[in-house]
């Protein structure tokens, strides 16, 4: 089986799960098809795509169809994403889980919602979902919202087979690495983009999206607007992701700059960000031509970073300077409150270790007359 990538009539990219006889699943193609007209974008039908695959793979070690399994199935599902050596002769006495809980999650999530998908539809009578759906309190959270023990106190849906997930910490570059990562820029462009993703904390894509009119100079702001997918594939992720962005002085000259050395009358896309060499110069600059500057910063100044990891950056930086959350989550495009409490609302030892310097007054207990020596 093979995922294949192809565009469809309105010059979308899209996806679809070849057989080995190279011809489309059919049942496959209709969910994926139902996902993209219900408006969920191209990176997340890939995701469904990519694990569908590994489930149809499941499938064919097991000499089973889709509509002949069960709850048990599934269970050995997941099994075999944590284990690749489930189903072979030879099995090494110690190996580590190839997928982490929350990547199996995923996975997982998918095929309930294909099974969810089918379950709708006439043929298709046997209905599993039932049995795997389960529904729990809400999970406590540090937020608590104004209709808290009202509206929160229903219960929401699991499935039975989902997995302990730790909690990850975010990965973010320490700001002191910042200088070494511009100074490796070989380019305005690049160092206008490395600049610009550690200022905002936008995505990658929502950085690629960006036409030179989403600057306003006077305003010193950025609009990131939604166009659907664009030529070089970017795409905004969210509902939420418009929004205006401040900026600093500094970010808004390097971009003046930047336009005034790049963008000539042969220049004809709207893009800001730009290739500048080889066939395609004056195209849009697309996730290739991210990566390859990414490996080449890691590569010369020995620093892991990615582009995700400065939107982490710059979002962390804004709490510990006292950001409140809702801000917070409207300069990151959130649409739920509890992702950005989730993913940036994490002091740490230190700022603990502040605080309660600054109110151990409050729980200090008052000794007895005795004393604590005299105490038995």
């Amino acid at each position: 089986m093979e995922v294949v990538k192809a565009r469809n009539k309105d010059g979308y990219t899209r996806y679809y799960l070849n057989d080995d006889n190279g011809e489309p699943i059919e049942e496959i193609l209709r969910f994926l098809k139902f996902k993209d007209n219900t408006g969920y974008a191209r990176n997340t039908l890939r995701m469904y795509c990519t694990h569908l695959k590994q489930y149809y793979d499941y499938l064919e070690e097991r000499e089973k169809g889709y509509q002949d399994i069960n709850i048990d199935d599934l269970a050995g599902f997941v099994a075999w994403l944590q284990n690749p050596y489930l189903g072979c002769k030879v099995v090494p006495l110690r190996y580590e889980n190839v997928r982490l809980p929350q990547t199996v999650n995923k996975a997982v999530d998918t095929i309930i919602a294909f099974y969810e998908y089918l379950a709708r539809h006439e043929e298709y009578e046997k209905i599993l979902t039932a049995s795997l759906v389960k529904f729990v309190k809400a999970p406590g959270r540090n937020y608590r919202s104004f209709l808290y023990r009202i509206a929160d106190s229903r219960p929401v849906k699991s499935h039975v087979l989902k997995l302990k997930t730790p909690r990850q910490e975010i990965r973010t570059v320490k700001k002191e690495d910042i200088p070494a990562l511009l100074n490796t820029c070989t380019n305005l462009r690049d160092y206008l983009l490395v600049y610009m993703l550690f200022e905002t904390g936008m995505r990658i894509g929502e950085a690629l999206s960006l036409w030179l009119e989403d600057f306003d100079m006077s305003e010193n702001t950025i609009h990131i607007r939604d166009r659907g997918e664009m030529e070089n594939l970017s795409e905004i992720k969210t509902v939420s992701s418009p929004r205006r962005l401040d900026i600093t002085q500094e970010l808004s000259d390097l971009f003046l700059q930047y336009v005034c050395q790049y963008h000539t009358e042969e220049v004809e896309t709207n893009h800001v960000f730009i290739k500048l060499r080889g066939e395609a110069i004056g195209k849009a600059m697309d996730y290739t031509d991210v990566d390859n500057l990414f490996r080449t910063l890691r590569r010369k100044t020995g620093v892991e970073i990615t582009p995700h990891m400065f939107r982490h950056t710059s979002l962390s930086m804004l709490y510990s300077a006292g950001w409140e959350p809702e801000l917070l989550r409207k300069r990151a495009g959130h649409k739920n409150i509890y992702t950005t409490l989730n993913t940036y609302v994490h002091p740490s030892d230190e700022e603990i270790t502040e605080a309660f310097k600054k109110t151990v007054d409050t729980i200090r207990c008052p000794l007895g007359k005795a004393g604590v020596h005299n105490v038995e």
